[in-house]
């Protein structure tokens, strides 16, 4: 198995120019409400991009890019912490995490639902994020209502369609 190379110097502009280059082509529907990037890297060397997206169930879906030393980690928070039945809905997650392939289902920081994946930096391409955006936006908004009702229920509403 080949090792995906240390990132160079001009990875963080190169994944830029990927991202906006991406961002124009989703520019003509509704579902992309915005990108913040940050030019410094933080303490660990990471670059890190913001992408907003509407979504049907969750209203804004927000995906985290940073390029890291050969990868790109691409996180999104599913939920916070479930307070109830946490058996039952870390069940239902796994089960679901074997459907799915690109992202898959971890608990985070402080407990929260997350969608995890990382690419090695060379594979990352306008193509390979439309496919990682994609499932994103749609594994949130397939799961989303199930689990915050499971464990968060004092909490959720579902949205009726008007």
């Amino acid at each position: 198995m080949e090792r995906s190379p240390v990132v160079g110097s001009d990875a963080a502009g190169i994944l830029d120019e990927t991202i906006h280059a991406w961002a124009r082509q989703w520019s003509a529907g509704a579902t992309l409400m915005g990108i913040e990037h940050q030019p410094s890297p933080d303490d660990r060397g990471h670059f890190h991009w913001l992408v907003r997206l509407k979504g049907d169930e969750r209203d804004v879906i927000t995906m985290w890019f940073s390029l890291r030393q050969r990868t790109v980690h691409v996180e999104t928070e599913v939920m916070p912490a479930p307070e109830e039945n946490r058996e039952a809905l870390y069940r239902f997650l796994l089960v679901k995490n074997a459907e799915w392939r690109e992202l898959h289902l971890a608990i985070g920081p402080e407990d929260g639902i997350y969608l995890v994946t990382q690419v090695p930096f060379n594979e990352v391409t306008i193509e390979r994020l439309d496919e990682l955006v994609g499932a994103g936006v749609t594994y949130v908004d397939e799961i989303f209502p199930t689990i915050m009702a499971m464990g968060l229920p004092a909490l959720y509403r579902r949205r009726r369609p008007t």
